[in-house]
């Protein structure tokens, strides 16, 4: 390879890296992990000292066995995914009351959850009773010590009524759940011990789970028995302070440079998101990150020249043209002394224009042709 081509690839290479270095956007704190296993996890959270904001926000890794898993906290719920916006899905056990072919109860398996905080998501998560003889139960307490109790039925004669995706009383039911519910136990009952459908629904079957993460089919009148845990979420937050109150700890405060804070809608406490124009991780000490939208032609509304601002931009139109440079605005016009220029180069130089008009059609259409040329050059769009 020539020397001047190396060195010129050598430069391209730096230039690449340190591009890459400005727009990567750290979610974890530096000498942490950032993932356990496949889920990644990002600040508040961590999975060590000194890695996460509090004990709340730890995660357990078991790393003994493959790949490694995410429990919450100590507990026995597994992570499957967390997101900064204030959610985070867990897996939750199903409870199940089978029978044998003569009506003959088997040991039933009660559904239960117990957190110490972060609240089951009112807006994701619904209660859940599958069979066509069931009564499906739940008990819970809220962050305030309330008790809760409610349930629903799910009833039918045989699985010909039974339809795919409808969760209306027939073969499933589901309700909503309150706010801020933190613990809970879901029990099923039955009101003939599924004698009169057992060939096709031997056990009914009640759960909280996230409403995107379980559809009803009419396979699960029979195969979710072999389903012992379901996706659910739990909305997390900072503290129990609202925004208000807690801009005022200034070395406690987790919203960082270039964020803005909004108080949690389920869960005690507040958030924090990125401020418009910036990206990254709010909680991180570093905050949040500019966004260069000139890089991106699908981020800014520039016609030809984009200048790249904290947190925004601005346009401009190249020399020789005037206007707000924008796409969805004046655009750039042709400045009078560009245009008199353009005007004396096509009446004197019109081959110049439309070369091959002289030979077929004659000066006279040459010019014809060479006007809309002239038009389209007086402005950029």
């Amino acid at each position: 390879m020539d020397p001047k081509e190396y060195l010129v690839l050598l430069a391209a290479a730096l230039i690449w890296m340190v591009i890459s270095a400005e727009t990567s956007q750290a979610t974890h704190l530096p000498g942490c992990r950032d993932k356990c296993g496949d889920v990644s996890i990002p600040y508040p959270f961590g999975t060590s000292k000194d890695c996460y904001f509090n004990e709340f926000f730890r995660i357990t890794c078991d790393t003994k066995v493959t790949p490694p898993i995410p429990y919450l906290w100590s507990s026995n719920l597994k992570v499957l995914s967390i997101s900064l916006d204030g959610h985070m899905r867990i897996l939750t056990y199903v409870g199940a009351d089978c029978y044998s072919k003569n009506g003959v109860r088997e040991p039933p398996i009660k559904a239960f959850a117990v957190l110490s905080a972060f609240p089951f998501s009112n807006t994701r998560n619904k209660f859940f009773g599958i069979g066509c003889d069931t009564i499906a139960y739940i008990d819970g307490i809220d962050i305030h010590g309330q008790r809760y109790r409610t349930g629903c039925m799910s009833l039918c004669s045989d699985i010909v009524s039974v339809t795919n995706g409808s969760c209306n009383g027939i073969g499933c039911c589901q309700i909503p759940i309150p706010e801020n519910l933190l613990n809970y136990n879901a029990t099923v009952g039955s009101f003939r011990n599924h004698t009169g459908i057992w060939e096709s629904n031997p056990c009914g079957f009640a759960f909280l789970a996230d409403a995107e993460s379980f559809n009803f089919t009419i396979a699960n009148l029979t195969n979710i028995k072999d389903t012992t845990l379901l996706p659910s979420s739990i909305d997390w937050a900072i503290g129990n302070q609202k925004c208000e109150e807690a801009k005022k700890d200034l070395t406690g405060y987790a919203c960082k440079a270039n964020s803005y804070c909004y108080d949690s809608s389920n869960a005690p406490g507040y958030l924090c998101n990125c401020s418009a124009g910036y990206i990254g991780n709010p909680y991180h000490p570093d905050g949040c990150q500019d966004v260069d939208e000139c890089k991106d032609s699908n981020l800014n509304r520039c016609l030809k020249k984009c200048h790249n601002t904290n947190g925004n931009y601005t346009c401009s139109c190249p020399e020789g043209y005037h206007g707000d440079g924008r796409k969805d605005g004046e655009g750039c016009s042709a400045d009078q002394l560009l245009l008199v220029k353009i005007v004396v180069d096509i009446i004197l130089k019109p081959t110049f224009v439309h070369l091959r008009c002289i030979h077929s059609l004659g000066i006279a259409s040459c010019a014809e042709l060479a006007l809309p040329a002239m038009l389209r050059a007086l402005h950029l769009n």
